[in-house]
Formats: structure tokens, C-alpha cells, sequence
């Protein structure tokens, strides 16, 4: 599946404003932004594709991407994008089966190829770990104030990854996952369901699916406050 031609789509709240496109100025954007997290910050400088402070590799041509940004200065917080299927005949060719060539096989269920496109590069800058919109974090913050700060963005950058579905027609996710996101995004009513065991791959991995219909069933059930946060009804 070639990635269509889409026009950018602008969501702003006056608190974020999230952003999707395949607009070359948004797309460079979004990579140097991804350089500062996996390789300033996180030191992948030798795991990733580097070119002039851009993170980049051959998936992004047949990506959507999205942004996510302060409204009052424009500066990056988050970043994901949506690699969209090849199917050229071996099957959808995701960076997922960079890790294991099959790991669909173990999918609890038929999944339909097609439509099948791979959460990818989901990141939070942690310049804006302990920023909320709403103000700066109080004095001794619990821990579980400081965790719906980051869910704020990591609510937003779902919503991101609806939208470019919805575009593009994917109805099944995959994704490579730190445990620990899964449990987060699990939290906030998102679940993934796990692909055979976690694989080290920049650390401990685990290749994960979900059927995007699902998601927005079980959300509805679970999280009745987010779910129209993530889907927008």
C-alpha cells in the first residue's frame, strides 16, 4: 500500500496541537525530532540511520506522520508515525519483521494484511517528561500525577494514529513495544495483544497487534473518559 496523498490534518485543543501530514517540511520535522529522542537522548546513534540531525530509514516514504507541538511556541513534544503496507506479494514488509520474519504467525486470529500498518517511532521528548499544558508540575508530584502528564501525550499521539488510520483505510495495528508502553497504554484502555515472546531489540521488545475496532469498543467500556480523546465521538 503506497502511502496516499493526503491534506494535513490540524487538531487544536489551545492546550496541543497534533498535526498529521506527508508534507516534506512536516515529515523533516517530525525526524528531527526523533534524532533528539533516540539518538541525543537516548544514545542509538549507532543503532539508527543518521543524515544532518534527522532520524530517517526507508520506511518513512510510505508512512503517515504526526507531530505533536506546544500551540503557544510551536516547540516538538511527541512523534509517531503509521508505516503502511507494501504487499507486493511477500507479505505487508513492516519494520517488525526486522526483528522476527513471521511474527504474525502468532496472531490469535486472521489478520487482514492490507490492512495491516505498524505503529512506528512513538516518542515523547523528555524535555516535556514533567510539562503539562496546564501548568508546571507542583513540588513533590506523586509519581502518579507525573504518569497523567505523560498519558496527556500519550492519548494524543493514539488520537494521531486513529486519524492517519482512517485515512488510509488500516483497520489492524502492529507495533514493537517496550513493555512498559503496553502496560501504560493498557491503563488507558488501548491493549495489545502479544505476538510470541519479547525479542531484544534496543532493549527488550515485545511485537504486539490490535484490531483498531476493538480497541474502540473495549475503550468506550473501560475508559469512557478518554475514549473520545483517542476516536472523537
Amino acid at each position: 500500500m503506497t502511502a496516499p496523498m493526503m491534506k494535513p490534518l490540524v487538531v487544536n485543543d489551545n492546550k496541543l496541537t497534533l498535526k498529521v501530514s506527508r508534507e516534506p517540511d512536516h515529515v523533516a520535522r517530525c525526524q528531527r525530532l526523533r534524532y533528539k529522542v533516540y539518538c541525543v537522548e537516548r544514545g542509538w546513534y549507532n543503532e539508527v540511520r543518521i543524515s544532518k540531525g534527522h532520524e530517517i530509514d526507508a520506511y518513512d516514504n510510505r508512512s503517515n506522520h504526526a507531530l505533536l507541538t506546544r500551540p503557544d511556541n510551536g516547540d516538538p513534544i511527541g512523534v509517531v508515525r503509521l508505516v503502511l503496507p507494501a504487499n507486493e506479494g511477500a507479505g505487508p514488509d513492516l519494520p517488525i519483521q526486522e526483528i522476527d520474519p513471521n511474527p504474525l504467525d502468532f496472531a490469535e486470529e486472521e489478520i487482514d494484511f492490507a490492512r495491516l500498518a505498524e505503529v512506528s517511532r512513538f516518542a515523547v521528548t523528555r524535555e516535556y517528561k514533567n510539562w503539562h499544558p496546564d501548568g508546571p508540575p507542583m513540588k513533590n508530584e506523586s509519581r502518579q500525577s507525573s504518569e497523567k502528564r505523560f498519558s496527556l501525550f500519550s492519548v494524543m499521539l493514539m488520537r494521531a494514529v486513529v486519524l492517519m488510520s482512517r485515512q488510509s483505510g488500516v483497520t489492524w495495528l502492529c507495533a514493537t513495544m517496550e513493555p512498559a508502553l503496553i502496560l501504560h497504554l493498557a491503563r488507558l484502555g488501548i491493549k495489545f495483544k502479544a505476538l510470541g515472546e519479547p525479542k531484544e531489540y534496543h532493549g527488550l521488545r515485545q511485537p504486539c497487534y490490535a484490531k483498531l475496532a476493538r480497541i474502540d469498543e473495549e475503550m468506550r467500556v473501560l475508559r469512557p473518559d478518554v475514549h473520545p480523546m483517542v476516536f472523537g465521538d
